[in-house]
Formats: C-alpha cells, structure tokens, sequence
C-alpha cells in the first residue's frame, strides 16, 4: 500500500472508530433517561424493564471503553487531522447561507400560538419573546423548532439564503416544510420565502448527506467561507457527515445549537494539518 493510500486507510479507521464510539455512547445516553433502545431488534424496543435491557447497557459500555482504547493507541495517527477553531459559545459571525436539518414536531405553530391535540401555548409576536417563551415548555413537551429558530436568529444581521434538509417520505420530516418556511418567514421578514428552500436526503445515509452537502457547496462556489452548516436538528450520522464536509472544505464551518442551559450557538471546523499546530 502506497503511503497516501495508509494515511488514507488510517483515517477512515479513525473516522469510523470516533463514529462508533459517538453512536454507543448515544444510545448508552438514551437509556439512562429511561428511553427504549433498538426499536429494530426482533422482540421489539428494549425498555428499562426488560431483563436484557441492563446486559445491553454494560454490554455498550465496555465495547465503548475498549473502542475508545483502540483509538487512544492509534493517538499517532491522528497528526494530519485537527480540530484548528472552536467558536466561544454564543458568539458567531453572520454567515449568508445557513444549512439546516429540519426535524419532525409534535406541534403546529400559528404566529400567536402553539398547539397539539389538546395542549396550547399561546406566543409572542417578537422573535426573542417567542423563544423564551417555548423554552418555558420545558424538556418534555419542548419544541423541536426552537432550536432552529435560534440558530437562524444569530445569522440574522447578514443571512441571505437558508437551506432546509428534510427527511423524504410520507413520515418524514420534508412534508412540514411549508409550516416551518411560514414560520421563519414571520420570525426574519428580511428573508422571502423564495430564498428558503428544502432539499430532502435520508438522515440515516451518509453517502446521501455528503453528496447533498457537496452540491450545496459546488452551488455556492464565489461564497463558500459564507456558508454553515448546522447540525441540531436531524440524526448523529447528519452530524458526521457536517464534520467530514469541513474536513473537505477548511473554510466552511459547522454549528451547534446547545438543547439546555443558555442554548447557545456553539461552531466548530475541522480541518487538515499538525495536530501541534494552532490553538484547539
């Protein structure tokens, strides 16, 4: 194997190690909330009453710890990947194009109201209002749109075009997009509803995330360093497929909207070089 060829092979092991470890350590999350694991197992989702259910649990978390090993021994390797600038949370330069992931909602939104089947919130006219105003839903019952709204609303002072990436399929989350343009349209009247536009791909396909993202790049070409991509919303393989599109393109960032606290926007590159280079 040629040199380029074992730097190659070196970092899609890496890549895949890092991946793998992020998904267990997803799901090992999942279960200590109490949700139920593996919906696609045989004898159905795994709850916290079911007796394999803490096998499951320790059974994730040694193969995590002993991945996180395996890629702790291949340290070396890591020297032509870097992670150069992390942004200081909640504060971030208005880019002009921002790619979104747009997730499924239990709630409809109405410009001064939010409801489902027999719960109402009633909202604000104002942007900043109507946030605090669903971040009082709580975890519960929160509105998965919020965050969405909130990593537009940093944008706001430059954003020209925004790029929804919906889910395809009767129960994907493509078919809301008409209700989520309406409601970023009233929250940002700078921004028409022709310079708000949905490209769908699966949120479980990385080859499919990757070639999407591309093209949104390709089309963009004069303003690439204008472009963000966020990664709140959709599925942790949308989120691997943001980290490896920078990796492609250093001068294209990726962000993150935090679900808790001061849920702020946190950005993040990753780019080629020393590890031992610039600050990290």
């Amino acid at each position: 194997m040629t040199g380029r060829g074992h730097r190659a092979g070196n970092a899609l092991l890496n890549i895949l190690l890092a991946f793998f470890i992020l998904l267990l350590q997803s799901w090992i999350a999942d279960g200590i909330k109490g949700d139920q694991l593996f919906p696609w197992l045989t004898g159905g989702a795994l709850g916290a009453g079911d007796a394999r259910f803490a096998c499951w649990m320790l059974a994730m978390a040694l193969l995590s710890l002993a991945l996180a090993a395996w890629l702790y021994a291949r340290r070396r390797t890591f020297l032509p990947v870097a992670v150069r600038r992390i942004g200081q949370p909640g504060r971030v330069e208005p880019h002009a194009v921002l790619v979104l992931a747009l997730s499924r909602t239990a709630w409809h939104w109405q410009p001064e109201r939010l409801t489902r089947a027999s719960a109402e919130h009633p909202l604000p006219p104002q942007c900043s209002d109507a946030l605090r105003a669903m971040d009082s839903l709580g975890e519960r019952d929160k509105f998965a749109w919020e965050q969405l709204l909130r990593a537009i609303d940093v944008h706001r002072a430059g954003l020209q075009r925004i790029i929804l990436v919906g889910s395809p399929g009767r129960n994907g989350s493509a078919a809301s997009f008409p209700d989520c343009r309406e409601m970023i349209t009233h929250y940002f009247p700078q921004l028409d509803a022709a310079r708000i536009e949905l490209r769908e791909a699966s949120f479980e396909a990385l080859d499919e995330l990757l070639a999407l993202y591309r093209r949104i790049i390709a089309e963009e070409a004069p303003r690439q360093r204008e472009i963000m991509i966020d990664v709140t919303g959709g599925t942790k393989v949308l989120s691997v497929a943001a980290a490896m599109v920078t990796l492609e393109h250093p001068e294209i960032e990726f962000q993150y909207v935090e679900t808790a606290g001061e849920k702020r926007v946190r950005t993040f590159n990753v780019i080629a070089g020393s590890a031992g280079g610039e600050g990290t």
